[in-house]
């Protein structure tokens, strides 16, 4: 005897859990729990009694949808009801008055032998919430110890998968179910969040033994997780259908004593299972049809029954397995099932992809061995999750059969389903380490076949762009069945752009279903950006006291790796002659000049040594002669009318490239000292000049009324009319009459 405050009290405050105990359920729940059906191995109560009420062997089973939950449970006596009391365990636990926040909801109650089979469905169940619950008749101090289940993630879920635990076929059902619950376990501790089970079927080794029943429904783990059973053929009797409470069940395809074939959805996946001890193909064919056409949006589409179709021993090559074979594997076919759950045979088998009955090799496998969007159905057999009996393999492998093995332990599956993927990862139930795994497959579906890309409109470019422009550009996966479905700029990536140098450049544009990459690519052409040129003049004014001419200099900028520059300069030949081109500073180039004498000067120079400089730096300096010598003042002008490069990392063959002209014109004045003196523009140099510069004196260019005028006598340009500058100016008047003299 134990108290059911000590059963349940783990994981909720004793305070709490004692409000709970005392107000949630409006019962008394200090009674004794007397144990009818304990298991030596597991501790767990499966038969008990509250005053008058006696329970046992709750089941619980997956509902219609994610959102609901079946349970059922046996009593001695025919109930006033069927009732299961729930609520969420947070809410529970957070409410002054929990019962107001409880829902119970009633059920149906059959007789079941000596017994009654009570179901109920619940309804409205939240997604990864965990639950309180407890079966009842209604009446106050007719409960059940409290319970826990959760709900999970139905878009990113796992699934056990089990098959034959065939309680006493080991010929001791105590110890069969201690190896059952051993595995339940085991799977439980490596994957705490498994959302629910699949049985292969078998659950018992004799189909109206309720003591084998009592036995399966023994480990504590099956009061918190569903399970979706099958009728196996050591099922088919009445008892089956008094335990388990399957939704969508059919009264007319797949019927038996043990029920008809049923289907339920977990997320996008529809899940069909077969009662496949009635052989006929028409009637699991006909309610394939009904379910697939009642879900038409499920992604993934899941079958499981008992008797394998696809196994390695001793039932593999009967003439029933045979005509099974051959009545459902066209239906599978037809409504392109994606995979198949299976047992009945104690053994391990997994298929190649299976269409029309041929293995079909012809695959699509990524490098970590996940089949991509396959041709054809895999089929998977399950040993025995309890250990209570193997079958040896046949000696000759099956053509069908790329996985086979009888490791003579319990084995489980994990099955991991998302959007994309399904992964069935097979365990030995005996090890918790990573040399449990068994056999691993993944099958992909991406929906999709490749991808389609419109380039954008720019595809030149030069080595001075930094990004790709994908104005225009389009993106279509192409789907499996050859449609097209246009895909969003943050649907891909695109890679590829490198405009460093020159040249034409593959762009990639990836599309990543599930780790699966689509791609597709166009070309780009990228030229070498175009150099900067321009001219100037250093000084604005040039001061002749002998034989002085008009300077400028030639700039190159922005430029990669040039080996030649040509350009063509302007000048005015009424006034300057071109006199010569030089190298300006360690930058020597081979300078070849063409004059035409008219104004026009071509400039030829030819680098051996590769010129990459960013900013402008001085290449050739040009030399023009004043036509009139003797001339007092003259301007020189000059226009760099063409330019362009050629380089050693072109597009190809040292392409010429137009050069982008940064400052097209350059002047410089000539001036004689006679000309600066002459303050007063006569053309003579008099004490007139230095009278207007006394007019001048001290004015700076600060005064901007008066500087405009008075810089004329600012003779050393120094922006001040001073002493120094009268000076200057009296020294020329002097100077000038001696020289007449």
């Amino acid at each position: 005897m134990f108290n059911v405050l000590n059963t349940h009290r783990k994981g909720i405050r004793k305070s709490l859990y004692s409000l709970l105990l005392a107000t949630v359920l409006t019962s008394s729940l200090t009674a004794s729990i007397i144990n009818a059906a304990d298991d030596t191995q597991t501790g767990v109560t499966t038969q008990a009694v509250t005053a008058a009420y006696t329970w046992s062997n709750i089941a619980l089973n997956p509902g219609a949808n994610e959102s609901e939950l079946n349970f059922t449970w046996y009593t001695a006596e025919n109930p006033a009801a069927a009732v299961v009391q729930f609520g969420r365990k947070a809410d529970l636990l957070a409410a002054i008055d929990p019962e107001s926040v409880a829902t119970s909801v009633t059920g149906t109650t059959t007789q079941a032998g000596t017994s009654y089979s009570n179901k109920v469905t619940i309804k409205g169940l939240l997604p990864s919430t965990d639950y309180v619950y407890r079966i009842g008749d209604g009446s106050p101090d007719h409960w059940s110890g409290l319970y826990e289940f959760k709900t999970q993630n139905a878009n990113q879920y796992s699934v056990m998968f089990v098959g034959d635990p065939q309680i006493g076929a080991g010929g001791n059902a105590t110890t069969d179910a201690a190896g059952w619950n051993n595995t339940l376990t085991t799977a439980r501790s490596m994957f705490p969040n498994f959302s629910f089970i699949m049985s292969a079927g078998d659950q018992v080794n004799t189909a109206t033994s309720e003591t084998e029943y009592s036995q399966y429904l023994s480990p504590s783990l099956l009061r918190s997780i569903p399970v979706a059973t099958v009728v196996g053929n050591h099922d088919t009797a009445v008892n089956y259908k008094y335990h388990f409470n399957q939704p969508n069940e059919s009264t007319t395809n797949g019927v038996t004593s043990a029920g008809g074939d049923y289907y339920y959805t977990y997320g996008e996946s529809l899940f069909i299972v077969l009662n496949t001890n009635n052989p006929s193909g028409a009637t699991h064919a006909d309610f394939i049809d009904q379910a697939v056409k009642a879900n038409p949006n499920a992604r993934w589409k899941i079958v499981t029954f008992h008797q394998s179709i696809y196994s390695a021993a001793n039932h593999s090559t009967e003439a029933g397995i045979a005509n099974l074979r051959a009545a459902l594997f066209p239906v599978f076919d037809q409504y392109k099932i994606d995979i198949v759950f299976m047992g009945h045979d104690h053994s391990y088998v997994r298929t190649y992809q299976m269409q029309a009955d041929q293995k079909q090799l012809n695959q699509t496998v990524d490098a970590n061995g996940r089949v991509i969007n396959p041709t054809g159905i895999a089929y998977i057999t399950a040993n025995s999750a309890s250990g209570s009996k193997y079958y040896e393999l046949k000696a000759t492998p099956e053509v069908y059969s790329e996985v086979r093995s009888q490791l003579k332990v319990p084995t489980y599956s994990m099955i991991n389903i998302d959007h994309n993927t399904i992964t069935v990862n097979t365990y030995r139930a005996d090890k918790t380490d990573a040399s449990a795994l068994v056999d691993t497959y993944t099958m992909v579906k991406t929906d999709t076949n490749g991808l389609d890309v419109v380039p954008p409109t720019k595809l030149t470019y030069t080595t001075d762009d930094t990004a790709l422009d994908t104005t225009g550009m389009v993106v279509n996966k192409i789907n499996l069945d050859g449609s097209t479905t246009a895909l969003s700029p943050s649907d891909v990536t695109v890679t590829g752009f490198d405009a460093s140098s020159a040249g034409t450049k593959a762009i990639t544009v990836t599309y990543t279903v599930a780790g699966v990459a689509y791609t597709d690519t166009f070309d780009i052409q990228v030229a070498q950006a175009a150099s900067y040129v321009k001219v100037y003049a250093k000084q604005g004014v040039i001061i002749r006291t002998t034989d002085e001419n008009a300077e400028f200099y030639l700039s190159l900028g922005h430029a990669k790796q040039v080996t030649s520059l040509d350009v063509t300069i302007n000048y005015d030949a009424d006034k300057f002659k071109f006199k010569q081109a030089s190298n300006v500073g360690a930058i020597n180039g081979l300078i070849q000049v063409n004059d035409d004498k008219n104004g026009a000067v071509r400039i030829l120079a030819a680098y051996t040594d590769p010129l990459t400089l960013n900013e402008f730096t001085d290449l050739i300096k040009l030399n023009f002669d004043p036509v009139d010598p003797s001339a007092y003042k003259v301007q020189a002008d000059i226009e760099l009318a063409k330019a362009s490069t050629a380089s050693s990392i072109g597009i190809s063959n040292n392409d010429e490239i137009v050069a982008n002209v940064d400052s097209p014109f350059a002047s410089t004045i000539l001036r004689s000292y006679k000309d600066i003196m002459d303050v007063t523009g006569d053309g003579h140099l008099t004490i007139s000049d230095v009278s207007r510069a006394i007019e001048s004196y001290r004015v700076t260019s600060a005064d901007t009324d008066k500087w405009p005028t008075a810089s004329r006598a600012d003779v050393n340009f120094d922006n001040v009319v001073d002493v120094t500058d009268l000076t200057l100016i009296m020294t020329a008047v002097v100077q000038e009459a001696h020289n007449k003299n």
